[in-house]
């Protein structure tokens, strides 16, 4: 059955609690790539991600361009990951660089801790506050079996996020299509290999 991810970054936050309901009314599955430092006083939004078969991401510590001290920012995503087994008790397989920004020798230092990199193919610009129509137009017109999308999760101003996952979801149903989270699509997809950086 085709499938793609929907994936949402930088959270968890205003908006996780609402994607959470979507996703369970349609019983769809997603990746929610987190940030550490966003993560405290928020815990009960990642404990009911992995209660409800979510998956949870690493984002690094803090939203920052890890490109120039690459070491550092995989140290800050060890810790977020460290964080998320404590709250959760998951171990995360998957990292999303802030930005999308990486390189070889960040890839390298995240995989050190057993983070394997993680890009996108669909960006809606969600985070432009464009409106749920929008969001659901630029998704649909460019998903195709294997795609990974980008979404974001944490601020109020993204609400139209959740609405337009809503109409997204209706019509992956129509065309027999599925959400998985990004492991699943990842491991099941072969195409879906071309959202992970070489090396």
């Amino acid at each position: 059955m085709p499938a793609i991810a929907l994936t949402f970054d930088d959270g968890p936050g205003a908006v996780t609690t609402a994607i959470l309901d979507v996703l369970r009314e349609h019983g769809a599955g997603a990746t929610f790539n987190v940030l550490g430092e966003r993560i405290a006083g928020r815990e009960e939004h990642v404990r009911r991600a992995v209660q409800e078969g979510q998956e949870i991401g690493v984002h690094g510590w803090a939203h920052d361009d890890h490109r120039n001290h690459p070491l550092a920012g995989a140290r800050g995503a060890a810790r977020t990951a460290a964080v998320i087994r404590s709250v959760c008790g998951v171990e995360p397989r998957l990292f999303r660089p802030p930005f999308g920004l990486t390189n070889r020798r960040l890839q390298l230092a995240a995989a050190r801790h057993r983070l394997r990199t993680l890009l996108w193919d669909v960006d809606p610009r969600d985070y432009e506050d464009p409106g749920a129509q929008a969001i659901y137009d630029r998704i649909i017109a460019a998903i195709r079996p294997g795609s990974i999308v980008l979404l974001h999760d944490d601020r109020p101003e993204l609400m139209p996020t959740a609405e337009a996952v809503d109409r997204v979801l209706h019509e992956l149903r129509g065309r027999g299509w599925h959400a998985v989270t990004a492991s699943q699509l990842v491991a099941g997809h072969a195409g879906a290999v071309r959202h992970l950086p070489a090396g």
